[in-house]
């Protein structure tokens, strides 16, 4: 080779070696001269977390997990709703807590954030960055020790039999606290919803039609603020629609999330990091799913069920600890409800139009049960909207015509209602105040124009305590030609053959 290629050749590589060492220089000035692992949100969901630089920077420090989870800095607020709120509810006593700093999926679980971890995906509604839905309380705790293992942090829970135990020191994935899901929520508003005091579908995945205030103004429509908006009908994608404050996505509304604490009265002495009662048969969730009314939405509002209840509007988001925490909640289920070999069965029902009746007196026939109507002794009459809206929104429990003899012979009670304005129609909360229904076992079943349960199935978990509320079926209308066949189904699944 000629001297002049070779020098050529020379520099070339020489030029080659210098590219390369100040491309590497570069890499290792931008990088902090460590190749940091991009294990933000798109590990779990394929979304990244709306948090800040700043925030994300805190995000590392506690144990160097960079999950694209939103550090929620610790504080004090007014927890529940104040009594000029309207549709409050009497579960929702304001009081004051105190939370500690903490982090939170900014989005819900993701079906595809479930099937990895768990290799299945039991949702009502399919798609990958759709929240997971029809998963029980214990599925999502399950979940959530599940994934700490494939991350190698120490999981939260130990699930002995009936008790469930959080070990507060671990560093692993858990569900939010009923305070820290109200906190993060509210994002430091103090209004209805953390955006003011209405909201619509542009901004929460709800039952658009039947917006918050909507029982007072469906018929005499007198306040302006009261818009009507898009009922979608469905689950959306976990990013959908605008971040709160907080930045943390669907908060409202898309999936009810459950959180860790049983339902009851608020312990007005537990004002730091409270965790719920100690043991109970409901759990807490929170948010309002997607086929709820606005004021199932509200930043206050408490849902309730049993654990192991499955619903397509039922979902969870995850938490873990920004510090270690001290000590072990212990919780544990309080019902221990059998249906025997032969059970007296009570079919009990209020019915409108006669669609509740119908099923009534078909699962009557299946069964052998008892047929029971609950009857006012002023009943409805003219406009079913009108009438049974001013009793809803005075809270009133008409007075019934007749009663049960005897309801303490009953095993099981197979509970029949149209759902309306959300919830049972106000006759059957009158007769569920008539009635100690420890021990025994309630299967609702709704007849609905759309709507599904609502949350009344929330609603007489609360006021039947002690009494197990079981898996409920719900059909539209006169429920179709398959009604029968379905009824049967949902018999069996709870434990009831037809006879």
């Amino acid at each position: 080779m000629k001297s002049q290629e070779k020098a050529k050749m020379i520099t070339l590589a020489a030029t080659i070696v210098c590219l390369a060492a100040v491309g590497t220089g570069i890499y290792f000035f931008t990088r902090g001269g460590e190749q940091r692992p991009e294990t933000t949100q798109a590990e779990n969901t394929g979304y990244s977390a709306a948090s800040s630089g700043a925030e994300a920077a805190e995000n590392d420090k506690p144990a160097n997990i960079s999950d694209g989870f939103v550090f929620i800095s610790g504080g004090t607020f007014s927890m529940g709703s104040p009594e000029t709120e309207r549709q409050r509810q009497e579960d929702e006593a304001q009081h004051d807590v105190t939370v500690s700093s903490f982090y939170l999926d900014p989005y819900e679980v993701t079906q595809s954030d479930y099937e990895t971890v768990m290799g299945e995906n039991p949702s009502y509604f399919r798609g990958e960055h759709l929240p997971v839905e029809c998963v029980t309380w214990y599925d999502a705790v399950t979940y959530c020790n599940a994934l700490s293992e494939s991350r190698g942090l120490t999981p939260v829970y130990t699930v002995e039999g009936n008790t469930v135990s959080w070990d507060r020191s671990a560093n692993g994935y858990r569900l939010p606290t009923e305070a820290e899901w109200e906190y993060a929520a509210r994002a430091n508003t103090t209004t209805v919803f953390h955006d003011g005091n209405q909201i619509t579908s542009d901004n929460a995945n709800f039952e658009g039609s039947y917006p918050y205030l909507i029982e007072e103004n469906y018929v005499n429509h007198h306040d302006s603020a009261v818009v009507t908006s898009r009922n979608r009908g469905e689950t959306i994608a976990v990013d959908s629609l605008s971040p709160n404050q907080f930045g943390l996505y669907n908060m409202y509304g898309n999936v009810s999330e459950w959180c860790f604490d049983y339902y009851g009265e608020y312990d007005m002495t537990q004002t730091t990091d409270p965790v719920g009662v100690r043991s109970g048969s409901l759990r807490v969730n929170r948010g309002g799913g997607y086929n709820d009314f606005a004021k199932q939405l509200r930043s206050a509002y408490r849902s309730a069920a049993t654990p192991d209840t499955i619903e397509q509007n039922t979902g969870f988001r995850i938490a873990r600890n920004a510090e270690p925490g001290e000590g072990t909640a212990e919780t544990t289920y309080s019902l221990n409800i059998q249906i025997p070999e032969n059970p007296r069965i009570l079919v009990a029902y209020f019915s409108y139009s006669g669609n509740t009746e119908n099923g009534a007196q078909m699962i009557a026939d299946m069964t052998g049960g008892d047929l029971f109507e609950i009857q006012m002794e002023h009943p409805y009459h003219g406009n079913i909207y009108e009438v049974s809206q001013a009793d809803l929104n005075h809270n009133v429990h008409p007075v019934l015509a007749s009663h049960v003899e005897n309801m303490e012979q009953y095993d099981v009670m197979i509970l029949g209602y149209p759902t309306w304005w959300s919830t049972m129609p106000m006759p059957v909360f009158t007769f569920l105040e008539e009635y100690d229904f420890s021990g025994k076992v309630i299967l609702p079943f709704s007849s609905n124009g759309g709507t599904r349960f609502g949350d009344s199935i929330s609603d007489l978990s609360k006021m039947a305590a002690g009494a197990y509320v079981g898996q409920g079926f719900e059909y539209e209308y006169s429920g179709g030609s398959g009604l029968s066949h379905n009824l049967n189904e949902w018999l069996i699944s709870n434990g009831i053959e037809a006879r």
